[in-house]
């Protein structure tokens, strides 16, 4: 009688122990640096030079396989041979509120190695550096990346295409920005 309850106790103890974990890893915290390249020029003659960004985001996995997550990017290019104010290098800041659709890829590994989709919807502050001059746009994304995890540590590459209206400077243009980045994630 007394190893049953002991038994019947040691089921309930790992059963708690393994939703706790599944909880912890619930939110996903992930830094991230790369490449940024405006795509659309606004003038004949006029370029984009490849730029980089760095980003943070924060993700609430609702279910194994769909995740909400925050997104804060900051992304910076220059543009030759157009009229922007200051120094012709524009500060771009996005804040992006993401759903995230993911699955287990390739037969060996499969739990660790995951792609997914995302897109979303938010808001782009473009700052023309060295100038008083910036504004904010709203503006949305799609992406695809892929991961893997190393427990609750994980790596991961994504691109996206950030599109929104450049409607200042003289300018009135839809804009898309592609953003490569890789980083690390931790599962909390």
């Amino acid at each position: 009688m007394t190893t049953r309850f002991l038994l019947m106790g040691l089921v309930v103890a790992s059963s708690l122990q393994a939703q706790e974990m599944t909880k912890q890893r619930r939110w996903t915290l992930g830094a991230e640096l790369g490449a940024a390249s405006a795509v659309e020029n606004f003038v004949p003659g006029g370029d984009w030079k490849l730029g980089w960004s760095a980003g943070a985001n924060l993700m609430y996995k609702v279910t194994s396989n769909l995740g909400i997550r925050g997104d804060a990017n900051f992304a910076q290019n220059d543009l030759s041979g157009g009229a922007v104010p200051g120094e012709g290098r524009l500060n771009k800041l996005t804040y992006m509120g993401n759903l995230v659709l993911s699955g287990d890829v390739g037969p060996l590994g499969a739990e660790r190695l995951t792609a997914y989709g995302l897109a979303g919807l938010g808001a782009v502050t473009i700052h023309a550096k060295g100038s008083d001059s910036s504004f904010t746009t709203f503006g949305g994304d799609i992406g695809f990346g892929v991961g893997y995890r190393l427990g609750r540590l994980g790596l991961r590459a994504e691109g996206r295409d950030v599109m929104y209206k450049f409607e200042h400077f003289g300018y009135n243009k839809g804009q898309t920005d592609l953003v490569w980045e890789g980083g690390v994630t931790l599962g909390l």
